[in-house]
This record gives C-alpha cells, sequence and structure tokens, in this order.
C-alpha cells in the first residue's frame, strides 16, 4: 500500500514514516527539509522510502506522485506571537489544503489524516495556530464528506496535546514550565513520538468505519489560553 506523509524528517511525522516501513508499506515523505530515513540505522525496510523536498505552501514545488491511498498532513509549524503568525495560516492550513486537493481525491485514496492540534479544539497557544489548526479540523470534515462520498476513504484529523519531539525541548527541559505544563496535565506525561504514529496507524490502516472526526489525544490537557504555558 502507497502511504504519503509530510513532514518527515523530524518529530511525529519521522517516527510516523519508520512505523509504516516497519509494517511493510511503501512510503513516500514529503518535507521541506532533506532525507534523514534512507541512511538512518533504526529504519526498517528504509529501500521502501523515497523522499521528496517541498514546501507545501507553495503548490508549484509539490511533485507528481500518483495512486496514494494513504495520505497523512503532518507537515507544519507554529509561530510564538501573539500577533503576525501569517505564515502558520499559510503552511499549515493553506498548505495542508494544497496537498490534499493534489494527492487525495482520486480512485485509489483509502485514508486521509490530519494532524491538527488540542488547539484546535480549545483555543489555546498562540493565535494564528490555533486559527490555523482549527481551520484543518473544518477543512477535514468538508473533505470527509466529500471522500466518502466519491471513493469510500476515511478521514479524520488527530488533535495531539504535548508531544515528546525536538521541537519542544525548550519546555522539555526547562524544570520549571515542564512543572507548570504537567500541573494542567491529568495523566502528568506527554505522549511520545511513537505513541503518536501508533494512533496514525490505526486511524489510517486498521480503522475502516470512523470518518469525520477530530479526536483529542492530551491527556487531558487543561492549559488556559489567559495563562498558557508554552
Amino acid at each position: 500500500m502507497k502511504v504519503l506523509i509530510t513532514g518527515t524528517s523530524r518529530g511525529i511525522g519521522r517516527a510516523a514514516a519508520l512505523k509504516f516501513l516497519s509494517e511493510g508499506f511503501n512510503v513516500t515523505g514529503l518535507d521541506i527539509e532533506s532525507d534523514t530515513i534512507s541512511k538512518s540505522q533504526d529504519a526498517k525496510n528504509k529501500e521502501n522510502y523515497s523522499h521528496f523536498t517541498a514546501d507545501i505552501s507553495d503548490p508549484s514545488s509539490l511533485p507528481e506522485i500518483s495512486d496514494v491511498e494513504i495520505l497523512v498532513n503532518n507537515a507544519g509549524i507554529q509561530t510564538p506571537a501573539l500577533t503576525g503568525g501569517e505564515k502558520d495560516i499559510q503552511v499549515n492550513l493553506i498548505g495542508t489544503m494544497a496537498v490534499t486537493q493534489k494527492y487525495a481525491f482520486q480512485p485509489k485514496i483509502k485514508s486521509v489524516l490530519f494532524n491538527a492540534s488540542v488547539s484546535a479544539l480549545t483555543g489555546n497557544e498562540f493565535p494564528s495556530y490555533a486559527v490555523s489548526k482549527a481551520g484543518i479540523i473544518g477543512y477535514m470534515k468538508n473533505c470527509a464528506i466529500r471522500l466518502a462520498n466519491s471513493y469510500r476513504a476515511t478521514c479524520n484529523a488527530l488533535c495531539f496535546g504535548g508531544v515528546l519531539t525536538e521541537l519542544n525541548e525548550n519546555v522539555i527541559k526547562n524544570n520549571e514550565l515542564w512543572q507548570k505544563i504537567m500541573d494542567v496535565t491529568p495523566l502528568r506525561r506527554w505522549a511520545s513520538a511513537q505513541e503518536a504514529a501508533d494512533w496514525i496507524y490505526f486511524l489510517t490502516v486498521t480503522n475502516k468505519f470512523c470518518t469525520g472526526q477530530a479526536i483529542d489525544v492530551s491527556g487531558g490537557e487543561r492549559n488556559c489560553a489567559d495563562l498558557f504555558v508554552w
């Protein structure tokens, strides 16, 4: 089965690519950064991985990839600012829409998944980031209807809270901030990138009937926008 994942050079996207490869899938990665999987020691079946360097916010850079069966929209950015942050919307929302329209709407498609954020459900974090992720959920619901009607494909979004990736090391390694984050996270931990990858695999491969859903995978995070800890 042919899988396309955006944002595979690190973090959740890389973990998802490794998960699908370990299960015997053919995986194509698309990232603004270079390939970190093909020469990696921890990648099983890495001969089944191919990589394109592209910027999802620039539709003209998207390569021609045919017959995608599973599309995982993972690529995204976060601008730590209360004003501005237009790039978040351009990449996270507009770029994701361009990827989906190019690769998902064709007869081979079986499942589409969006990496949204618990911020899309709560309004927490920086304004443009929250808006971009909330927009993804609205777009996902629209796609779920069209994909089901045309191709009987599933389409969902995962709304992660904190995930243990290198992008979050500035707070993970700050004892004071980390304690504040744990105080608003009932499970008192964050998900690992591998746990996130397992969720992605479940909703796109194991799942055959759930569609149009935005699923909170945040450990019960109760952060508050006015006192947001990050």
